[in-house]
């Protein structure tokens, strides 16, 4: 294998040794240096595959050598490194083409996992898997993206329930991406190579017969043969009905007879717990009955750091399934969509997305190309501003 050459730009000299030593440990091509100034001179003679560079440094900030490198050496993969981790300095250091964003305290496998990953990608010719490559290889997991605190702790939970299979239930607006968590959990667990099966509860109505629904979900615990059952607005279920279900599937775990399989049950609602209790949609023993795992989702509105971050995932994958070229967006534009409310959230946004790629835009979304409710709410900002 040929390793890549790699600079680590840091004014934390201890940070530099621990480092070195580590990378060079690895069989790593590294060199490490103290200020942004000298790295750019190297960069520029020696020429680096990848720099690893502190975000904040006298004299020659990591934003600035990222802009320079950039400029002279535009392969050279940038990896911005920082104990402040704000979502300005995200947006400004994804605007000047940083590879990656690493928030100090780092582990040292992370730095390994980010090199390996650059050399990977370098092997791959053919751009399409390039992009794929790159859009599911950031700041996420499994499926699931964000470089958020609140979705840091999702994928801390989600970790886990990796070995452990209680129920869940999951809340969140519409739009916040409860099934793809639901998704995930089952496939960061031991029930992987087993059946995900979906369950709509807007689908079963009020007139279904509650004598009929305990063979119903009989079958579907025999379709997932011991995977995982999702069951999508639990609440909106009738409480004859819901109270069936949720008895019928207790029992089919606890069960012993020969045939019997053991699933996951994981549920999910749009509405809040205490409203759904107050509202007698679900009583508190039933929630207690499914509730050993509760995840709430945060909505786009709470997790707008991770905003650029879905842009380029939206943009890498809809290119990729339409066979069309990766457009970006405009400043001006970048900053509508980072004030906007998003009530649809994840959906909303991607759709922001499908349309400009609908409507043929060429190379950069402009303000105008947006939704009108997106740029109606952008005037009105501004008009109360004034």
């Amino acid at each position: 294998m040929t390793y890549p050459k790699i600079l680590f730009v840091d004014d934390d000299n201890d940070i530099l040794s621990m480092v070195h030593k580590y990378l060079t440990s690895k069989g790593y091509n590294t060199k490490i240096v103290d200020n942004g100034l000298t790295a750019l001179g190297l960069v520029k003679d020696e020429g680096y595959d990848i720099v690893f560079t502190d975000f904040k440094m006298p004299e020659f900030s990591g934003l600035e050598l990222l802009a320079a490198i950039k400029k002279y050496r535009p392969e050279t993969e940038v990896i911005i490194v920082t104990g402040y981790a704000t979502m300005e300095s995200a947006i400004e250091a994804m605007k000047y083409g940083s590879y990656d964003y690493l928030q100090k305290p780092f582990k040292l496998d992370h730095l390994k996992l980010i090199i390996d990953r650059i050399a990977e990608e370098r092997k791959i010719q053919d751009k399409n898997k390039l992009i794929r490559k790159r859009a599911r290889s950031r700041h996420r997991f499994g499926d699931l993206l964000g470089m958020s605190p609140k979705m840091q702790e999702i994928y801390e939970l989600i970790e886990t329930l990796r070995m452990e299979n209680p129920m869940i239930l999951i809340q969140g607006e519409s739009g916040t991406g409860k099934e793809l968590v639901a998704r995930t959990i089952h496939a960061e667990s031991s029930r992987k190579d087993k059946p995900f099966i979906p369950l709509n509860c807007n689908s079963i109505g009020d007139d279904f017969p509650v004598d009929k629904l305990q063979e119903h979900v009989q079958g579907l615990v025999q379709t997932a043969m011991g995977g995982t059952i999702y069951l999508d607005e639990i609440s909106e279920l009738a409480s004859s009905l819901r109270l069936k279900l949720l008895q019928t599937l207790e029992a089919e775990k606890k069960n012993t007879r020969k045939d019997a399989t053991d699933v996951r049950i994981i549920a999910a609602t749009q509405k809040e717990l205490e409203d759904i209790i107050k509202s007698g949609a679900l009583k508190k023993d039933i929630i207690n009955l499914l509730n050993a795992v509760f995840i709430k989702l945060p909505p786009l509105r709470e997790r707008k750091e991770d905003i650029c971050l879905l842009i380029n995932h939206f943009f890498h994958k809809i290119a990729c399934d339409h066979d069309q070229k990766v457009l970006n967006v405009t400043p001006e534009t970048l900053d509508i969509l980072l004030s906007y409310h998003w009530p649809g959230n994840l959906i909303q946004l991607q759709n922001v997305f499908e349309r400009a790629y609908a409507l043929n835009v060429e190379s950069s979304i402009q303000p105008e190309d947006l939704p009108a409710e997106i740029r109606t709410f952008s005037e009105i900002s501004k008009a109360r501003q004034d």
